[in-house]
């Protein structure tokens, strides 16, 4: 139970920050020694501003992506199609809540990357052919370097990792 207390105790912080309560709450409870809600001022819809303000646009959505890639990379090395199939799923979620924070970036995501390139892949993976799969990884790699280059982002290439972080091969011995 301990280790829901940092979280029910930054709910209670939003909630108060946003509503304009204050139940004078215990500084062990939410952090008032570190500022807790405090730096969070004025009307409810400035507040939610302020909070909104925090949450970082897309680059944080292609943050997670590129994680989700390494991974989906080593997933078909290992022809563990349901963990690929796992990772494209994320990618696509991942990009779409990035279009949510930066509507701007919506057209760019839609026309090159979600839609035909995803469903591709997850058609490839399903019907588990490696060749198939390793054709539609490259046509996935292809879509995020289309998508970089109409956002002007050219300057940032997607490939295939150089090495394993994550993911261990399957019959490797954990410690």
């Amino acid at each position: 139970m301990t280790h829901r207390l940092p979280i029910l105790a930054g709910t209670l912080t939003l909630t108060f920050a946003l509503t304009g309560c204050d139940p004078a709450p215990s500084p062990d409870l939410v952090g008032e020694a570190e500022g807790g809600a405090r730096w969070i001022s004025g009307t409810v819809d400035e507040r939610f501003q302020q909070i909104g303000d925090q949450i970082p646009g897309f680059s944080a959505a292609m943050w997670e992506v590129a994680h989700r890639y390494r991974e989906l990379h080593w997933a078909i090395e290992d022809e563990n199609w349901a963990y690929a199939d796992y990772q494209v799923d994320k990618i696509a979620g991942a990009v779409e809540r990035g279009i949510i924070r930066r509507p701007g970036r919506a057209e760019s995501a839609r026309e090159y990357f979600l839609g035909e390139p995803v469903d591709r892949f997850r058609a490839a993976l399903d019907a588990g052919n490696p060749d198939d799969i390793l054709r539609e990884y490259d046509a996935f790699t292809t879509a995020c370097n289309d998508c970089h280059a109409a956002e002007y982002m050219w300057f940032i290439p997607v490939g295939p990792p150089a090495a394993r972080s994550t993911v261990v091969q399957p019959g490797t011995e954990l410690r």
